[in-house]
Parts: structure tokens; sequence; C-alpha cells
């Protein structure tokens, strides 16, 4: 019998591989090309690690059949932040910029993701028991004060607690479909479908124009270090299909340019992009002086990533274990005062 075919949208990907191993990688192969080797003859010597023997080999095999170097990357599962850079640094030949820039960036995302587990694995263990044994509460012992108490403040907190109790579980939910559903339907969307959504959400919209200008930044200035012109660039920009924002502002830039329009007002109509980028794009005179200012810009925006989400993991701890000591004081509440209002009454 003939097997169907699962649509293409549900078919199961490869698995990616972990952080640690790509940054593992990045380490050993950038160290070896700092000595001077070629890039075969240095994925030949990280592959001495048996680690990353498998990877190094995949990839060889990928470019001694022509692929690009991004496209080797892609095919051995690699994450997509590093084959956008990849993409870009392979057209300014200086591998071991463009190799230790990968390494950074993969190291602040795992780092990040370390503190924000280590963060919240307690207190979300610590919330999930506190709304378990509150759900129980909430179906075994409040429906009969409620029989007990037809009115009073004590019967209005008893009341209290069970929409509190439903609102926690819907909102759990609601956020938990929302996320799975995104996941999903996102890749799907037009570009100017997911700006809309992206510019409609304050919060998303900060973090997200942050990283997008980042990656302007540090895109532009490697491609102008490399000596292309800013045209050039954008072009080039404008011609890769793994970041289709960045495509799209690269067309209304190079757009605004053909019709005689500066570099800072061709920049000004794209909404995601940061002031300072506009700013630096409306004071530079020429592509030296540009790039430089770019460079520096890349940094302050790297620095300030990782300080602002340092930043938040250290808020996140202690508002959960607040929600959690509130959680326990209204569960303390619902039980005591029924009964010292029921013994008032005897």
């Amino acid at each position: 019998m003939g097997t169907s075919k699962l649509p293409t949208w549900i078919k199961k990907k490869p698995p990616r591989l972990p952080a640690d191993t790509q940054i593992l990688f990045f380490h050993r192969l950038n160290h070896i090309l700092s000595k001077g080797y070629p890039l075969l003859d240095a994925l030949s010597m990280t592959s001495w690690d048996p680690k990353l023997s498998q990877i190094t080999r995949t990839i060889s095999i990928h470019l001694k059949e022509g692929l690009a170097l991004d496209q080797a990357f892609q095919k051995t599962h690699f994450s997509p932040v590093v084959i956008t850079f990849l993409f870009f640094g392979q057209n300014h030949f200086d591998l071991t910029v463009t190799f230790k820039q990968c390494e950074l960036i993969l190291e602040m995302r795992e780092t990040n993701k370390k503190k924000l587990i280590h963060s919240l694995r307690y207190p979300i263990l610590l919330f999930i028991f506190v709304l378990l044994a509150f759900s129980v509460i909430q179906r075994s012992i409040l429906p009969n004060f409620m029989m007990l108490f037809n009115d009073g403040s004590t019967l209005w907190l008893i009341k209290g607690l069970s929409l509190l109790i439903d609102g926690l579980g819907l909102t759990a939910a609601v956020l938990t479909v929302t996320w799975i559903s995104w996941l999903f339907v996102s890749p799907r969307l037009s570009t100017n479908q997911l700006l809309s959504i992206v510019s409609s959400i304050p919060y998303i919209r900060h973090g997200y124009a942050l990283t997008l200008s980042f990656s302007f930044t540090t895109h532009i200035q490697t491609l102008l270090a490399a000596g292309l012109t800013l045209k050039d660039a954008l072009v080039l920009m404008r011609n890769q299909s793994h970041q289709r924002v960045l495509s799209k502002y690269s067309e209304q830039i190079l757009s605004g340019l053909q019709d005689g329009k500066t570099a800072g007002q061709s920049i000004y109509p794209c909404t995601l992009l940061r002031e300072e980028v506009t700013n630096i794009f409306h004071q530079a005179h020429d592509n030296e002086a540009l790039k430089g200012e770019l460079e520096l810009l890349s940094d302050f925006y790297m620095d300030y990533m990782e300080t602002t989400l340092a930043k938040w993991l250290q808020r996140v701890q202690p508002i959960f274990f607040l929600l959690i000591a509130l959680l326990v004081v209204l569960i303390y509440a619902s039980i005591m005062l029924p009964l010292y209002q029921w013994m008032d009454q005897m």
C-alpha cells in the first residue's frame, strides 16, 4: 500500500544542533583559523574532537559539493541567526570575524536562556503546586463555605478567590494557545502582516526593533568593511532570504535612494529601525565614517540587549514569589476567615 505524504507544515523538522555544541564548534574553528589555516584544513583539524567530527565532515562535504557557506551550515542544522551572519560574512572574506560574531551571539543567547531557566525553575514549580492546591480547595472546601455563608465580606472573599483561580487558569490556557498558534501562523504571514502585528504590540515592538536594528547595523557595517558600497550592501541584503524584514527594508531604502533621497531620508519610513540608526545615516558623510559609527552602534546594541535581559531576569523571580505569597495568603484567608466567623456565631 502506498503511504500518503504529510503536509509540509506538519512534517517533522530535523533537530537543531545544541547551542553548546555550536558554541564549541565556533570556538575551536575560530582558534584554528586565527593561526592562518584555510577553512577546509581548519574543519579537518576541528574534527579531531569526537563531539565535532560528524559536524565538520558534513560541512566539508557540502562545501566540496559547491554549496555556499550559509547553505552548508543550514544543512547541518545550525541556528538561523548563525545562518544569517554567515550569509553576509562570506562576502567579506574575514571568516575569523564572522565566526567570532556567531560565537558571541550564541553565547549571549545561551547564557540568558540558562539564567532564565534557573530563575524560573523553582518559582514555576511552586506556582503550579499552589495552583493545584488552590484548585482542590476551590472544588472541595469553598463550595461548603459558600453554602454556610450567604452574605457578608467572607462570601465575597470566597467568590473572589474562585474567580481568581478560574482567571489564572484561563490566562495560562490563552497564553499557551496564542504562543503555539503564533509559531504555526507567523511563517505563513506576509511581511506586511507580520510588521503590522509586531508594530501594534508595544513590548514586542520594542524588543523586535532592538534585535532588527542590531542585525541591520551589524550586517551593513561588515559589508562596508569588506569594501562594498552602501548601495551594493543594500542590494545584497535585499536579495537574501534569511530575514525577510531586512530584505523588505533594504528594498525600501534602495527605492528611496533611486528617487534622489538621502540615506537618512530613505531609512526614516522603516519604522522598526530605531532612531539611532536613522540619526547615524543622517550624520555620516562618507562610507568610512558610516562604517565606524555603525560599528560603535552595533557594539552598543549588543551590550544594551545583554544588560536589558539581565535586568528583566532579576525582576522575574521576585514577581513570581510575590504572586505565590499572595496566593498562599488568600488560600489561608479563604479557609480561616469562614472558620472564625462560624465560631463567632456559636
